[in-house]
């Protein structure tokens, strides 16, 4: 099955074709390492995942922003979802939960789990030295920083940027990412070793 076919599937709201989308996109997703982790702490279950794809996909009507030109309808799936799981923290938007935290609960008591770690500090560290690194490469390649930019912020395709930015090939435009990716490395390894100015 084509992605287009597989697309129109899921327009019409086909029990196979969401049954794929379980299958390859929401319950693998929910057992990633960047995900699973996430979802134990904000009681977020693959289900509800699931439920809030349909809900935008087809409640919302959002299966029609799809566009097929180079990047999988998995692959475009799958961000939805991971953005569901990243927004999930309910600290992020006020409010904060007590559930579980009062010793006579109805499982017998228990303890509140103290973190042993400031994740706003930890996420507000990883945000600075990402710019920094970021500064960095556009200082050494402006044009490899744009397309760093447009993949990883933007979401475009190499193709849609090859279009774009007037760049030979969609290999080309792959070549450049990937470049860029271990400049980033490179340099986030160096000021974590040398300390960030």
């Amino acid at each position: 099955m084509t992605d287009h076919e597989w697309f129109e599937l899921l327009k019409q709201g086909d029990d196979e074709a969401w049954h794929r989308v379980w299958d390859e996109v929401v319950e693998p997703e929910s057992k990633s390492m960047r995900s699973a982790d996430m979802m134990k702490r904000f009681s977020l279950a693959a289900g509800d995942l699931m439920g809030m794809l349909y809900e935008e996909m087809i409640g919302r009507g959002k299966i029609n922003l799809y566009r097929d030109d180079g990047g999988s309808l998995q692959g475009w799936l799958r961000r939805y979802v991971r953005g569901y799981v990243l927004n999930a923290d309910p600290n992020a938007h006020g409010e904060i939960s007590i559930e579980g935290a009062h010793a006579d609960s109805e499982d017998g008591p228990s303890e509140m789990e103290i973190p042993d770690m400031d994740h706003g500090v930890l996420r507000f560290e990883v945000w600075r030295m990402t710019h920094l690194c970021f500064r960095d490469l556009w200082n050494e390649d402006p044009e490899r920083a744009y397309i760093h930019l447009l993949k990883t912020r933007f979401h475009l395709s190499s193709e849609e940027i090859k279009d774009f930015l007037d760049v030979s090939s969609s290999a080309n435009v792959d070549k450049i990412f990937s470049r860029s990716i271990q400049f980033m490395l490179n340099d986030w390894s160096f000021r974590d070793r040398h300390g960030a100015p």
